[in-house]
């Protein structure tokens, strides 16, 4: 029989703007998170809500939260460096690559 009902639960709810902030950067902040709370993200209009709850009694809600907000920014920009260096980082590699000698001519 579960005893949830016995556990009071802290909820925290954060949106984002859907135009300022790429989803998966949102996911990846959750899942760095999920040792503490449980995120349930939804797309509400142009905005992504997440509601952060706590796992534990002792989960200080409103820390996690602001350092959740830390995580999505940086999330978000890693990929967008990510996005731009692409090119750069694929020259790179094809050059190393193109000198190890594992290529026949």
């Amino acid at each position: 029989m579960a005893v949830e009902a016995a556990i009071p639960r802290q909820n925290l709810q954060i949106a984002f703007s859907a135009g300022v902030y790429d989803i998966d950067a949102i996911k990846l902040a959750a899942y760095r998170f999920a040792d503490r709370v449980s995120v349930q993200i939804d797309l509400i209009g142009e905005d992504v809500s997440c509601v952060l709850t706590a796992l534990t009694s002792k989960t200080d809600l409103e820390t996690i939260g602001a350092h959740f907000r830390n995580e999505v920014i940086d999330q978000d920009l890693r990929k967008r460096v990510a996005k731009e260096t692409e090119s750069v980082r694929n020259l790179i590699l094809s050059l190393a690559f193109s000198k190890t000698g594992l290529q026949q001519a």
